[in-house]
């Protein structure tokens, strides 16, 4: 009796999975992520900060500096040094938050991809110790009071090319996911 319960049971339960993936649902659209709406958008881990590296520039390049020294009092533009120092900083993390959302995005593609190959990873794995090893010299310059703009521009540009690799990598995922699946089992 308890063996016909446990297979009545089980039957029930695998007819409701059948049910539940043999209805039509929604086909989702080939937008680009930065279409989806606002709470989408902020689940998905995505790199927004390394877009301002341009302001950045302007306002660490050393044409502002001189600007500044000659045209304002010493003490209004060393305290504007000192900003600027700290607005580097916190760009510096900035970067470092888009790196890490690529790399946890990187991650999730790399799950989702039906074929990652060995030299995909490896390339990611160097690109990582390349940006941990410029983040750290780029901190230590700034913690020294200096403006490292030219590391600052690479490591910018690293997260950059990151950020296109994984936009690129979900072009191709939605491309896959569009096709049908062979046999009519596509939804």
């Amino acid at each position: 009796m308890i063996e016909l319960s446990i297979m009545l049971l089980l039957a029930v339960g695998l007819s409701g999975v059948l049910f539940w993936l043999l209805i039509p649902r929604h086909r989702p659209s080939k937008t680009a992520v930065t279409t989806f709406p606002p709470h989408v958008n902020e689940a998905l881990p995505i790199a927004k900060h390394y877009l301002y590296f341009r302001q950045v520039r302007q306002a660490l390049s050393v044409a502002d500096t001189h600007y500044l020294m000659e045209n304002a009092p010493l003490h209004v533009a060393k305290q504007a040094l000192r900003e600027r120092r700290a607005v580097a900083r916190r760009f510096l993390e900035g970067l470092h938050e888009d790196f890490s959302n690529l790399a946890k995005l990187g991650r999730i593609i790399a799950v989702l991809s039906p074929a990652v190959s060995h030299q995909q990873e490896t390339e990611r794995l160097v690109l990582s110790l390349k940006f941990q090893m410029l983040y750290a010299l780029v901190w230590l310059r700034l913690s020294a009071g200096n403006l490292p703009l030219e590391q600052l521009e690479h490591l910018t540009g690293l997260v950059g090319m990151l950020a296109k690799r994984m936009d690129d990598a979900m072009s191709e995922i939605n491309a896959l996911s569009a096709n049908p699946l062979p046999g009519g089992f596509g939804v």
